[in-house]
């Protein structure tokens, strides 16, 4: 009986986490096609199309999330609004969220802040500490060849070394080895030539975002790097935020 509550628990967790993600992407669909509806133009729908498909989002919910910005479907007016505060050991936090209610995100964020005794902080202090980046993660080679007549997708390992060295003449800012995958960050206004040359290279790019990274970094330990993940986990979860960036190293 135990064992049954305990999958029974663990999958109701899941299909929660997912529904989650689902509305999160389609948010994020959403509002980035708001500014302009050619993929081809607007890398962060090519992005939010992207995840969409990585996740296994069903057609329903891209489609239900395209009506709406193509005014098919009566839809709320999605808000972009960032928050500034310093959490547990000082650690400079900013969180983003995607809301149809500002009122509602703030005071819910409020709240989670609330429990770790943090207030919200001047607009500025906090995010001149962040400069915002794309990154990308790259988890091997792709190319499609020809196999009996169909084309089909051939996937390599990465030697790690050398696509080090071969990214880093691409003019990007930093390459990091995160154990299976290669974290690439690149400067706000190299997006499109960076993409086209990882294409062009036959990276396989799994994810890329534009994301706040920190200028320096502080060393948080003990009860306050553990408030600190339990704060970051609390945030996450909320549906209202997309996500979270603090300057912890």
């Amino acid at each position: 009986m135990w064992r049954w509550h305990s999958i029974a628990a663990k999958k109701a967790a899941w299909d929660q986490a997912k529904a989650a993600n689902y509305s999160k992407i389609g948010k994020i669909i959403q509002i980035a096609a708001k500014w302009w509806a050619d993929v081809s133009m607007n890398p962060a729908l090519e992005l939010a199309l992207q995840k969409a498909k990585y996740y296994n989002l069903p057609r329903d919910v891209i489609d239900k999330a395209i009506k709406k910005w193509s005014g098919q479907l009566k839809a709320d007016d999605l808000h972009e609004v960032i928050y500034e505060w310093y959490g547990p050991g000082w650690a400079a936090v900013l969180v983003k969220t995607l809301t149809d209610n500002t009122n509602r995100s703030s005071s819910n964020i409020r709240i989670i802040f609330g429990k770790y005794g943090w207030n919200m902080w001047e607009p500025g202090s906090v995010s001149r500490q962040f400069k915002e980046k794309w990154v990308f993660e790259i988890d091997w080679m792709s190319e499609m060849v020809n196999d009996k007549w169909n084309m089909v997708e051939k996937v390599n390992p990465l030697n790690y070394d050398e696509a080090e060295l071969e990214l880093l003449d691409m003019d990007v800012e930093d390459v990091e080895n995160e154990w299976w995958h290669l974290i690439v960050t690149v400067d706000k206004n190299n997006f499109t030539s960076i993409r086209d040359l990882l294409k062009e290279k036959h990276y396989h790019v799994i994810d890329w975002a534009l994301r706040f990274l920190p200028e320096n970094t502080i060393s948080i330990t003990g009860e306050d790097e553990k408030a600190l993940e339990s704060l970051m986990e609390a945030l996450d979860e909320d549906d209202d935020v997309d996500s979270v960036y603090a300057n912890n190293a």
